[in-house]
């Protein structure tokens, strides 16, 4: 079949490029299109939005021209409900949406509707969008790219380094800050985007670096006996972030706040180590650093499970049967 897969960048790292790997290595025809740029006349104020309708209308016509079977699209803010119905207008295309946030929060409502059919992966979500009367919605999970997130061996010096080490890593916020301050007493480390920023010096000594990606994030995921996980409360109400799939595939112990999906996805006490409140955290990761061989094997169970159940393979396969049940395109 014939896919057209629309990004925001086309970036090895950006989010949804995994997708296409997939589908190409299925036997798929993939075409991608990225729906932002880096460039001054995409940054500029005065003018972004004259050109982001130049690029709409790009993508439209490559719609159009090559007539794909489905437009999947990637989270996909800006592509709007007009373009959808014209190009379904002109051709038989199926348009799919991958939300990867809380649609609530992060998507017009207006551009929802659209679609086909809209993936996301917070069941909170899909059933307030149900009460509106919209029937367009599938709970689809997010997921590991096995070849991007796995296990990678230390150096001596590094594994010195990390020893011991509850780490974080994640963009800071205000809520990430304050949840840092209540563990200053224990051997964490934070690495992120934002943290630099921080004025409180109590969390500042605990900054270990800025972003982190690629094989620098999973020397961390690797290394240290323990990885703090903690959910944005606004982006991720019941649902789980991808995080919790990263960390999985690498092998990480992971310590996570318990979020009602959590547990149909990996066993907590065996796969990773939920908590509730900071109490029950603490009480944890005492326990957890006191017998880091206990770790390690909830690091290992976890990533058997992601491989097993929650690949973009297997998420990919979903939305497949899901095209195939409805439609008869699989």
């Amino acid at each position: 079949m014939r896919w057209v897969l629309v990004v925001g960048f086309e970036q090895a790292a950006d989010f949804g490029l995994d997708f296409r790997d997939e589908l190409v290595a299925m036997g798929h025809e993939v075409r991608t299109f990225a729906y932002r740029r880096a460039n001054v006349l995409y940054k500029n104020k005065s003018t972004k939005a004259a050109y982001q309708l130049f690029i709409l209308r790009r993508l439209e016509r490559l719609c159009v021209r090559w007539r794909p079977h489905l437009v999947l699209v990637l989270k996909g803010g800006p592509i709007t409900p007009g373009l959808i119905r014209r190009v379904k207008a002109r051709t038989d295309t199926l348009f799919l949406n991958v939300f990867p946030d809380n649609p609530l929060w992060m998507i017009p409502f207006e551009h929802i509707e659209p679609y086909d059919v809209f993936f996301t992966k917070e069941r909170y979500a899909m059933r307030e969008l149900q009460l509106t009367g919209l029937r367009n919605l599938y709970y689809l999970p997010l997921y590991c790219v096995p070849s991007f997130q796995h296990p990678v061996a230390l150096t001596p010096e590094e594994k010195s380094t990390l020893e011991g080490t509850v780490a974080l890593v994640g963009r800071h916020y205000p809520f990430r800050e304050r949840f840092v301050r209540e563990l200053t007493d224990y051997p964490l480390r934070v690495w992120g985007p934002g943290w630099e920023h921080v004025t409180d010096v109590r969390v500042r000594s605990l900054v270990a670096g800025g972003a982190v990606g690629g094989h620098a994030k999973l020397k961390i995921y690797s290394g240290a006996p323990l990885s703090l996980n903690l959910h944005h409360p606004m982006n991720d109400v019941v649902g789980v972030n991808i995080r919790t799939f990263e960390l999985a595939a690498a092998g990480a112990c992971q310590v996570v706040d318990l979020k009602e999906e959590l547990a149909a996805l990996f066993k907590p006490g065996e796969e990773l180590v939920a908590y509730r409140d900071l109490a029950e955290l603490r009480r944890e990761l005492d326990y957890h650093l006191a017998h880091p061989d206990e770790a390690r094997a909830i690091g290992a169970n976890a990533r058997r499970r992601a491989l097993a159940e929650h690949t973009a393979r297997h998420r990919v396969q979903e939305m497949l049967a899901v095209m195939e049940q409805r439609w008869g395109r699989g």
